[in-house]
């Protein structure tokens, strides 16, 4: 697997573009930008910034690491040993740092016994201005997980509803065409949490979770803080809210059927010609919209057919998408822990 610390994997189709998943409202024609779910974000960089820690970025130790064990020797055995020795300090005070974590494994089904720490990632705020911006943060950007669980407190302000912050898992760093899963929570329509698949650089499958209405302590309001907690075994992706489970997906199946919009009540007074007209326009925009939903969700559907859509292992990074306007996500206590069962 290579990776590029800048990768800048895009986005060709908006994440809210998932037809009907979203808001039970259906999906957007592609000529009406200003639509509720068509600019969540048209694409999304993991622009993974090596962040200093107190004394020494990981990035400079491992360069350091790396420049000594040249200097010693030319070998690559030498170097391997440098950074082996050097994997093992951090390890070690990481491990020691985790300690106040542990017993937030055990809510979410994860055994303390089985896995090690991978992170724990300093206070993080990603700022965005303007239409359809992104950005991204890692401060461990060598970190690779497989079996793992990723938790935050995330607290936003968010100009339009679907502008959100998240995760993304498991990429593979491809600069054009990634493959990886992606978790954004976001404020639209009382709180969303939305589970994105893309392979190839393509959108081929997504679930959208109304986390609002399975957790009564989830805060879809502006300068408020929530919980998100995923956990991946394999292609079971569990996620939580505030440590409230709130959906459990299969990354190996297809996207689920679409949510339909409404369909527009008749009249009572079915004489009544102005109301009958009325009528007659809604049911006619109805129908173009679950055209438009069906046919993007068939497109996903022969994606995900086309593609393979189980991502095993890859790197994952602090993501905040926006809408438009001015954006900010703030991470805390944020860290992830690898599972080795």
């Amino acid at each position: 697997m290579s990776f590029n610390p800048k990768f800048c994997p895009i986005l060709p189709l908006t994440i809210l573009a998932l037809a009907g998943l979203l808001f039970a409202c259906g999906g957007p024609s592609r000529d009406k930008r200003s639509a509720t779910v068509q600019a969540l974000a048209q694409s999304v960089a993991l622009t993974a910034t090596a962040s200093s820690r107190d004394d020494v970025s990981s990035l400079d130790a491992l360069k350091t690491a790396k420049a000594e064990a040249t200097a010693q020797s030319q070998s690559a055995a030498a170097t391997q040993t440098a950074l082996a020795a050097l994997n093992a300090e951090d390890q070690a005070a990481t491990a020691t740092a985790f300690a106040p974590y542990i017993d937030e494994l055990t809510m979410y089904g994860v055994d303390p016994e089985r896995g090690r720490p991978g992170w724990i990632h300093p206070p993080v705020m990603l700022d965005l201005e303007g239409y359809q911006q992104f950005d991204s943060k890692n401060q461990f950007i060598f970190t690779i997980a497989r079996d793992f669980a990723i938790s935050a407190d995330i607290t936003w302000n968010t100009q339009y509803g679907t502008s959100g912050c998240g995760f993304v898992l498991r990429s593979d760093g491809n600069e054009e065409k990634p493959n990886q899963y992606m978790i954004i929570a976001t404020r639209g329509s009382l709180g969303h949490v939305l589970f994105v698949t893309m392979a190839n650089g393509e959108i081929v499958g997504g679930h959208d979770i109304y986390a609002k209405g399975l957790d009564p302590e989830f805060d879809w309001h502006n300068d408020t803080t929530n919980r998100l907690t995923v956990v991946g075994r394999g292609t079971t992706i569990t996620i939580f809210t505030n440590n409230t489970l709130i959906g459990e997906i299969d990354a190996s199946k297809p996207p689920p059927q679409p949510i339909l919009p409404p369909t527009p009540e008749i009249p009572i007074d079915t004489s009544d010609a102005e109301a009958m007209a009325r009528y007659q326009q809604e049911l006619e925009e109805y129908e173009q919209e679950v055209d438009q939903i069906q046919a993007a969700f068939q497109a996903r559907m022969n994606a995900s057919k086309e593609h393979d859509t189980v991502f095993e292992r890859g790197f994952v990074a602090l993501v905040a998408l926006s809408e438009s306007g001015h954006t900010t996500c703030r991470f805390d206590n944020a860290w992830l822990w690898l599972i080795e069962e």
